[in-house]
């Protein structure tokens, strides 16, 4: 891309213009290039935009001049001799394809990724020097975040998850979600616990130990249990995840910061049964669930002595 910054265009263009200076391009062969340039980009501005308003068309063509440079520029290498040939022997519809396949590259990556990014994205104006190539490379990047952000989630949540797994578009929501099966699986380690997912009795014993252990105990307590916690994880889940910054567990020690508010706190933090919540909520309806926690449904039931 140094000779776009030094010459302030694309290097399509630049391309395109030494190409037909040197006569390694005929006027004829321009002529039918800018043609096909002004049909895709009114095929684009159709498609995903309007043919309405001039703005729209003239964004389509910047659509048009992004996608192709692209696709030019991992044809060629950079290479400006090998560009012209490419050119003049595939011709400019090749390079838009190419560079739709980069750009199609990302739905196969992380499809709810693709959702969220716009194809005006790739747009470039003729004096627009900035680098696609590194950008769409960004591009990429995230959307392998994205993905694995996913994963992750899915494989935590088979372990830690108390209710239906829900996969949710949205990757704060995501984010969130997989912190509280984090610290659920630290905080279960916190009271002995070998379970993945909390009681009524479980939880009841995390709050009282949280609330009759001195913080020093507790910290010392919670530093073991995150390590012998991260030590179950793969080394590339692991190493995600603290690139996320999601094993620091603020919740926990904050709510240890701050015990004589753990009741208060630790549902917000922790991946709780809808039923363990209903109860703490005293929104209990009784509902038939198969047994799965009668002991704690009996306790609660059961008039206080």
């Amino acid at each position: 891309m140094k000779i776009a910054q030094l010459r302030n265009h694309p290097f399509l263009l630049l391309v395109l213009k030494d190409g037909e200076s040197e006569g390694y391009f005929s006027a004829e062969f321009m002529h039918k290039t800018k043609q096909q340039l002004s049909d895709m980009s009114l095929r684009i501005a159709s498609d995903n935009l309007s043919i309405i308003y001039a703005d729209q068309i003239k964004k389509g063509c910047e659509i048009v001049l992004g996608m192709s440079n692209l696709g030019l520029l991992d044809l060629c290498g950079n290479d400006t001799e090998k560009a012209k040939s490419i050119i003049r022997d595939q011709g400019i519809v090749y390079c838009f394809r190419a560079g739709w396949a980069k750009y199609a590259e990302l739905k196969k990556i992380s499809p709810t990724y693709f959702e969220d990014i716009s194809i005006t994205r790739y747009a470039q104006g003729i004096s627009d020097t900035s680098d696609i190539s590194l950008m769409h490379g960004t591009l990429v990047k995230e959307g392998q975040q994205s993905a694995r952000l996913l994963q992750i989630y899915k494989h935590i949540g088979a372990s830690y998850s108390a209710n239906s797994l829900i996969i949710d578009h949205d990757e704060d929501v995501l984010t969130f979600e997989l912190q509280k099966f984090l610290n659920t699986g630290v905080a279960l380690l916190l009271i002995d616990s070998e379970k993945k997912v909390f009681t009524n009795t479980l939880y009841q014993q995390f709050i009282t130990y949280l609330t009759g252990t001195e913080k020093d105990v507790l910290h010392s307590k919670l530093a073991a249990c995150i390590s012998r916690f991260t030590e179950q994880l793969s080394a590339t889940t692991k190493t995600y995840l603290q690139e996320v910054n999601l094993l620091d567990f603020n919740d926990l020690t904050g709510i240890i910061n701050q015990q004589e508010n753990a009741a208060m706190y630790s549902q917000d933090i922790l991946e709780l049964p809808m039923t363990v919540s209903n109860e703490l909520n005293n929104d209990f309806d009784g509902g038939y669930d198969f047994h799965a926690d009668d002991e704690d449904d009996i306790a609660y039931l059961r008039p206080d002595a």
